[in-house]
């Protein structure tokens, strides 16, 4: 096989990850709409997911999008003061509610979702427009592109973007696990129909 039949191959891969992964984003973001039935195992599931794949676009950036480690520093802190501001915001914009079989739902602060998926897939577009394809192969031994400051400065505000989302969903899901642990322990009391809450 040649190199070039080689590198089509990895490239459908690269767009059949990309494909499940966008498809999975929208069917979780359908389900926040909705309404989700409270479970701290698939809460904290979602968060190291959400982080995990963070971590992975941003190790892109540095490996192979010219940023530089310092700026680590600056992503962490971005995201720690979202998660920080999006555990107070969000107080107010989720609401609970008992079904039927007693199980708990929540919904609500879907605009946390919406800067997350944001920075992803602005993440994504800003690594195959300078990058390409095989920046999804997450290959720690190759070289690094050579790119020019306009591609690295829009790697930097998309990754703090990206940050500011993931920050934003983890400190929603601890206030959903905070607020999950009052109703069950009977502090918070919950109706039995959806509460009407601001969409977002």
């Amino acid at each position: 096989m040649s190199s070039s039949a080689g590198a089509g191959a990895n490239d459908s891969s690269v767009y059949v990850f990309l494909g499940i992964l966008m498809l999975l984003v929208i069917r979780r973001f359908s389900r926040v709409i909705r309404g989700s039935k409270v479970s701290v195992g698939r809460t904290i599931l979602f968060s190291i997911y959400y982080l995990g794949f963070a971590g992975l676009l941003i190790a892109v950036s540095v490996l192979s999008g010219g940023v530089s480690w310092v700026d680590l520093v600056l992503y962490a802190l971005v995201g720690a003061v979202g998660g920080y501001g999006s555990y107070a915001f969000s107080d107010r914009r989720i609401g609970f509610w008992k079904a039927a079989d007693g199980s708990i739902y929540y919904k609500g602060a879907i605009i946390v979702y919406l800067i997350y998926i944001a920075g992803l897939f602005a993440r994504i577009a800003i690594d195959l427009a300078f990058i390409g394809p095989q920046a999804f192969t997450f290959s720690l031994g190759g070289t690094p592109s050579t790119l020019s400051s306009t591609a690295i400065d829009a790697g930097i505000v998309t990754d703090l973007l990206l940050s500011l989302g993931v920050g934003l969903l983890v400190g929603r899901n601890l206030r959903v696990m905070k607020r999950y642990k009052a109703i069950v322990a009977g502090k918070e009391a919950v109706t039995d129909t959806p509460p009407n809450i601001p969409l977002l």
